[in-house]
């Protein structure tokens, strides 16, 4: 039973409860005159309710149907704003990849000086560095002497007897990459841990 079918039973039995007290003071011809009115007020009031709910019922359907198509556009702009990031960046991994392919195959290839590979790898550091910039992804390194932060680094614990050392950075083993503030790779450092 709904909130107005429980309103309409206390309406009518309210209202019967008033008519018996009514026929008790009046003669029956007036009795029932104010009893039909009643009767067709208690009714027009039940109708009106009924429509209202069924309006409400239909705006929430209405709502809920909005609410379900944005997320499905939503979804749909999320997927298409992946993909095209995942393109850009398997463009640029082409990209790197063509020029080391195109070096490799290359006749000078075996015959490339030590100077000749090593500016060709910086080539290639460069294009990869300008396509991590590209996505705002920054590489950090620790200084040695710096505070072990489980955040930012891996550790690889060393150990010492100085204890103004424990959880200092030794030294870095490799970068680590940032996204803004989200660690996508944390920097590998060796740590001192102190034993007694």
């Amino acid at each position: 039973m709904d909130v107005y079918e429980e309103l309409d039973e206390k309406i009518i039995n309210q209202t019967e409860r008033a008519m018996d007290g009514m026929a008790d003071d009046n003669d029956d011809a007036e009795y029932n005159g104010q009893s039909g009115e009643l009767m067709e007020i208690v009714l027009n009031t039940r109708e009106q309710c009924q429509m209202m709910e069924q309006l409400i019922k239909n705006q929430i359907e209405v709502k809920d149907d909005m609410i379900n198509r944005l997320h499905k556009e939503l979804d749909y702009y999320k997927q298409g704003a992946a993909d095209r990031f995942t393109d850009q960046l398997m463009k640029a991994v082409i990209k790197v990849r063509k020029d080391m392919y195109r070096l490799m195959s290359s006749d000078n290839w075996t015959e490339m000086s030590a100077v000749d590979m090593q500016r060709e790898y910086t080539y290639i550091f460069e294009d990869l560095t300008d396509l991590l910039e590209q996505q705002n992804v920054d590489a950090y390194k620790t200084e040695s002497g710096a505070d072990f932060d489980a955040s930012i680094h891996q550790p690889k614990l060393e150990a010492t007897n100085d204890l103004s050392l424990d959880k200092k950075v030794k030294e870095s083993l490799g970068e680590g990459y940032k996204k803004g503030d989200k660690v996508l790779q944390p920097e590998r450092v060796v740590v001192y841990q102190y034993k007694a």
